[in-house]
């Protein structure tokens, strides 16, 4: 094995190249995507407990029931409401995914793979697009 490596090479063993990898990961993106996944997590819990306890209290204390057909009662309009949480939160999780990558290919941690602290044109392409989704989504928030 020695004989097909170049000069120059040193073999490396398990250690260094779990050191080389562990260097090359943005712990800043990560930390910011496990906190990303955390607050939508808590948002999208509480959100469906306090709609469960919303129609718990309107069966109990106003005696309200649910009407059969097609109405569009309040029980309904809070089974849409609960959908909606579960759609944020997928759209969340795609975008926590999306910033992950983002940090991976904008950060310096891959110097060693270029040599030097420098965006490649993948990095400027996914850093464009998060601001894009970005502005789009608040644009779509405020004057919808």
């Amino acid at each position: 094995m020695e004989e097909n490596m170049e000069e120059g090479q040193t073999q490396k063993g398990c250690f260094e190249c779990c050191i080389k990898c562990l260097g090359g990961i943005p712990y800043a993106s990560l930390i910011a995507t496990i906190l990303l996944y955390a607050g939508v997590a808590l948002f999208c819990g509480c959100g469906h407990e306090a709609l469960s306890g919303t129609v718990n209290i309107l069966q109990t204390y106003f005696e309200m029931a649910r009407t059969a057909g097609d109405t569009l009662d309040v029980f309904t309009m809070i089974d849409i409401f609960k959908y909606v949480i579960y759609g944020i939160a997928a759209a969340f999780f795609v975008y926590g995914i999306l910033l992950m990558v983002e940090g991976f290919f904008t950060t310096g941690a891959i110097k060693d793979l270029y040599g030097d602290f420098k965006i490649t044109t993948c990095g400027r392409c996914v850093s464009a697009w998060v601001c894009y989704l970005s502005m789009y989504s608040v644009y779509v928030g405020l004057f919808q």
